[in-house]
């Protein structure tokens, strides 16, 4: 098997970036340091992918957003982050697209597109802690961005919303109306491997426990008939009065079963979307959201993208806070509307 960067960097004891530090000169490195990793090169007769390197010191000309394909499919708010890269890269004269991959073989069509030189750099979309994908083009020495949070030490550059921010905004907004029991209906941890899913959840457990608000954590598949698990009768369960959610079909569901049932938003209960960005009820309203501007993000994506080409280790992590955009279905609950 053909030597790695990061297996240089594990024989030296080191993180990638310093790797690439020493064999570049890029930044000065202590004696030690130079001599454990070039002990390492030896060894595993590691060969450094020139071209790659070469392709790292300028602009790529094509640029792939690639998303996991784990979920029931794409939304169309996720596009948004598309339109936000595009409108970055374009005017660099960079070509974005959404290649798909195969869904069984992930890495390996990840890695047939990068060998195949149909793409010179990538922007991940559904990132992963410790994401399999991002240490796999890191090897090939393609420049990469997150959109989202890895957690890995010499990773790639990164940006991502401010999920604790986002989950503070919103609790605060149903508890100054006057909720006290909150449902969340939450996209399902079995087939959501994404970090941003799993910190949301973990963001909103936290904010509702700092007011001593009841809560009620609901996570389902992406699936329409879901949403029905959150009502009882011609109530919420358990009593609540609000509902969060950051799972579109679920959300979708829920909706369509309240009307059915005589129930109406938000007199019957109140509903806000976290990141779900442009749903809309049945009668074609908006419906209240806390999310970030997608299309703002992307473009913060498109900007790493043209450091860390021109400069290959360039590394900056940066958090985005949400907005909270009221459309109405919040409200007091009833009875103590007044």
């Amino acid at each position: 098997m053909v030597a790695t960067r990061a297996d240089v960097a594990r024989r030296a004891g080191v993180s990638p970036s310093t790797v690439t530090y020493v064999l570049t000169g890029e930044r000065p490195t202590r004696r030690q340091t130079r001599e454990r990793v070039m002990r390492a090169v030896r060894e595993l007769g590691y060969q450094p992918n020139t071209a790659a390197r070469s392709l790292a010191s300028r602009v790529p000309r094509s640029v792939g957003v690639l998303f996991r394909m784990e979920r029931a499919g794409i939304d169309l708010s996720d596009l948004d982050y598309v339109d936000g890269v595009r409108s970055r890269l374009e005017s660099e004269g960079i070509q974005v697209s959404v290649p798909v991959l195969h869904r069984d073989s992930l890495l390996g069509s990840l890695r047939g597109l990068v060998r195949s030189q149909t793409l010179d750099a990538a922007v991940l979309m559904d990132v992963t802690v410790g994401d399999e994908r991002e240490r796999m083009l890191l090897d090939e020495e393609m420049p990469t961005v997150l959109i989202g949070t890895s957690r890995q030490e010499g990773g790639a550059p990164s940006v991502d919303a401010d999920f604790e921010q986002m989950a503070e905004l919103t609790v605060s907004h149903l508890a100054g109306l006057g909720h006290r029991r909150l449902v969340f209906l939450m996209r399902g941890d079995k087939t959501q491997k994404a970090n941003a899913y799993q910190a949301q959840r973990r963001a909103l457990r936290q904010a509702a426990r700092r007011r001593g608000l009841f809560h009620l954590e609901v996570p389902v598949p992406e699936n329409v008939a879901q949403g029905l698990r959150v009502l009882d009768n011609d109530t919420l369960v358990e009593g609540c009065t609000a509902v969060v959610s950051n799972n579109p079909e679920a959300m979708g569901g829920l909706v369509a079963a309240a009307l059915a049932r005589g129930l109406s938003i938000p007199e019957g209960f109140s509903l806000i979307s976290l990141g779900a960005t442009g749903f809309r009820d049945v009668q074609e309203r908006l419906v209240s959201e806390v999310s970030v501007d997608r299309a703002a993000m992307g473009c913060a994506a498109g900007d790493l993208m043209v450091r860390v080409s021109a400069e290959p280790t360039f590394c900056e992590h940066t958090l985005m806070d949400g907005i909270l955009y009221d459309h109405g279905s919040t409200a007091p609950p009833w009875p103590r509307r007044g």
